[in-house]
């Protein structure tokens, strides 16, 4: 596959992989979809143009336990590996559920290695629900590694996704914040390498994303005869994240509908969202005509450089172990 400018989508664990199988099910043509576990069965069943078992002679093949630490490991053990994956990448997205041991220890390691290599890299990772409180404390520190090596993560906070579809079982819930993901990637990749309705050129998309800190999406729809308003009311109202965006300094908007979609209404949707930010804020968007959409807007809007209560400090915290599980990481991992 060819690019103008080459675009990667890494998945790292259980989660990310599922994003990945998702994008690669979709037929993304913009990107090249990557997958990295330490889970030989559940990497078997990811569909992606790539593939990559992590630490092999670590883990066996068996997964990291739960162990960020182990997952950390396992991606460092195979560094040149990542490197001949990511050769010549220049826009870097990674994948992830935050909480586990893969994608936790693993991710921010790829991350590293990327921004090493000279790519622009953005996280876009899953928050865990309120009630796993060993895999929160895991996903503080997994986000915080991150951080220091992305140029920005965006995060989706489970709890808030469920709040928007209480009544939606938990494996659709988890579908849906793929779906949320990928439609993020592609609706990014497609506006920088496919002909749009407004297109975003990627040295724009690279000097908007770098060194931005966290992030969040928000989505909204629009349908009838005012699926403008609609569009920007609904976006404004559903973010997948507990921050108040009305100081974010950076946004990334994009914005797809049927053939009715015309760049009269793209940019009123884009300044209707503008407008509620900060007055300065660095704001780019794109918009694609997706025929079957017919006459339905869909927006999802990246704010970049926001301020979260989950994460407002910046050290990365230590992780808690019992003596049981400490044994464990000894005796097993060597760690």
């Amino acid at each position: 596959m060819d690019y103008d400018a080459k675009i990667a989508v890494v998945g790292v664990g259980g989660a990310g992989c599922n994003t990945i199988t998702r994008l690669t099910d979709l037929g993304v043509k913009s990107a090249e979809t990557i997958a990295m576990n330490s889970d030989r069965m559940h990497l078997n069943i990811t569909r992606a143009h790539k593939k990559h078992l992590l630490g092999s002679s670590l883990t066996k093949g068996l997964g990291c336990g739960g162990y960020p630490e182990v997952g950390q490991k396992a991606a460092e053990m195979d560094k040149q590996k990542i490197e001949s994956f990511l050769e010549g990448v220049e826009l870097v997205f990674i994948t992830a559920g935050m909480g586990g041991g893969t994608g936790t220890g693993g991710a921010p390691v790829v991350a590293q290695i990327a921004k090493e290599m000279g790519a622009c890299v953005v996280g876009m990772v899953t928050f865990p629900f309120a009630l796993e409180r060993a895999r929160m404390k895991k996903a503080l520190w997994g986000i915080s590694l991150l951080r220091k090596h992305a140029d920005a993560v965006i995060l989706i906070d489970n709890n808030k996704l469920v709040s928007y579809v209480p009544n939606l079982p938990i494996n659709k819930a988890f579908a849906l914040a793929d779906e949320i993901v990928s439609n993020a990637v592609i609706g990014i990749s497609d506006t920088i390498q496919c002909p749009s309705l407004i297109n975003i050129d990627f040295a724009d998309i690279k000097s908007l994303l770098g060194n931005r800190g966290l992030g969040m999406i928000s989505i909204g729809e629009g349908k009838g005869a005012n699926k403008v308003e609609e569009a920007v009311e609904n976006t404004l109202n559903n973010p997948l994240l507990d921050v108040k965006y009305s100081g974010t300094k950076a946004a990334l908007i994009h914005i797809s509908g049927g053939d009715a979609l015309t760049l009269g209404d793209a940019t009123a949707i884009g300044e209707g969202i503008g407008k509620h930010l900060a007055e300065d804020a660095d704001i780019l968007w794109g918009a694609r005509v997706n025929p079957k959409l017919q006459n339905t807007y869909l927006v999802t809007a990246v704010m970049l450089g926001v301020q979260s209560r989950i994460l407002d400090y910046d050290f990365v915290p230590e992780l808690q172990y019992t003596r049981k599980e400490k044994e464990v990481l000894k005796n097993q991992y060597n760690i």
